[in-house]
């Protein structure tokens, strides 16, 4: 570009102004170039993640992503991009994000079972972002779900004594953890002959994929594929959460597995069986019509029997 200027100005050198301005002109272009390329060079570092869903064979559900950048002291949505959404491997549509990052999809799943859930980010000019994955629960209403506490599933040094403190455990950033002993085969065992699993844990923040660490630390310890919901902080919060899920037609909640007396007190209140481990000596701590178990096998026992 500034070679082609120079040899226009040696040509033109007696048209004075004109030949001038036609040079400025090309070098404001070739500079422009430039930044593209740099600009290209340089994408925004984008994080897409995206929501587990819950709906009914035929019934659609919209599935939500959301395409952000870290800042300073928070993250912030990245508009006007193109993602796709796959479900089971199979491309489901694309949607393009608003100015908070979010994109939406209706999707109406035809068969019964957890499938999973991928959304791409569309190859961008000044975004990139690795893909991101959750889970399109599709279940039946007739069979029973089961709340499992996520702070019930990892060990902790020393048994807790009641009354616990009002925040269970939190698992949202669960690296380093170890998996309580015989959670997942325990689990697993409900989950392929009796119930659906909801995962439960709380935050204190309301953006959504806070959640994407528990998931890798689930599938890394095998635990079974279920529903991941977040849940507010407040003792009401849970029982919030368990009405709304009714409203939408989830009237079959039916049990749970926890380790903290708000957990006990919600689901005794909704008249469910709910079970609270590790056992201790001050039983008196949490409801009576809940049980107690030492461990995930007596758990996964109370339930069945």
């Amino acid at each position: 570009m500034w070679r082609v200027a120079d040899n226009i100005w040696r040509r033109s050198a007696s048209s004075g102004i004109a030949a001038a301005r036609l040079v400025l002109t090309l070098l404001l272009i070739g500079a422009l170039e430039d930044a593209s390329v740099v600009s290209a060079a340089d994408k925004i570092a984008g994080t897409l993640v995206v929501r587990d869903a819950l709906t009914m064979p035929g019934r659609p559900v919209m599935i939500q992503a959301r395409l952000v950048h870290d800042r300073l002291l928070q993250q912030a949505g990245i508009g006007g991009e193109q993602i796709e959404f796959s479900v089971a491997g199979k491309k489901a549509g694309t949607a393009m994000t608003g100015g908070d990052g979010r994109a939406f999809l209706e999707y109406t799943p035809r068969m019964r079972g957890n499938q999973i859930i991928t959304v791409r980010l569309v190859p961008s000019k000044r975004v990139e972002s690795p893909e991101a994955t959750a889970t399109l629960a599709c279940w039946e209403r007739r069979r029973p779900i089961l709340l499992v506490e996520a702070a019930a599933l990892a060990e902790v040094p020393n048994a807790p004594s009641f009354p616990l403190p009002s925040l269970p455990l939190e698992v949202t950033r669960p690296t380093g953890l170890i998996p309580a002993p015989d959670a997942a085969d325990e689990l697993k065992r409900l989950a392929e002959f009796f119930y659906n699993v909801v995962y439960l844990s709380t935050s204190d923040r309301q953006e959504i994929g806070k959640k994407e660490d528990l998931r890798e630390w689930l599938r890394q310890h095998r635990f079974p594929t279920g529903l991941s919901l977040t849940v507010n902080p407040g003792e009401t919060a849970l029982s919030e959460k368990m009405e709304e899920m009714r409203t939408e037609g989830w009237d079959n909640l039916k049990a749970g597995i926890g380790r903290t007396r708000e957990f006990a007190e919600a689901l005794v209140s909704h008249r469910m069986t709910v079970v609270i481990m590790p056992a201790t000596t001050r039983d008196e701590a949490v409801p009576k019509k809940a049980f107690l178990a030492k461990d995930w096998k007596e758990a996964r026992k109370k339930l069945q029997g």
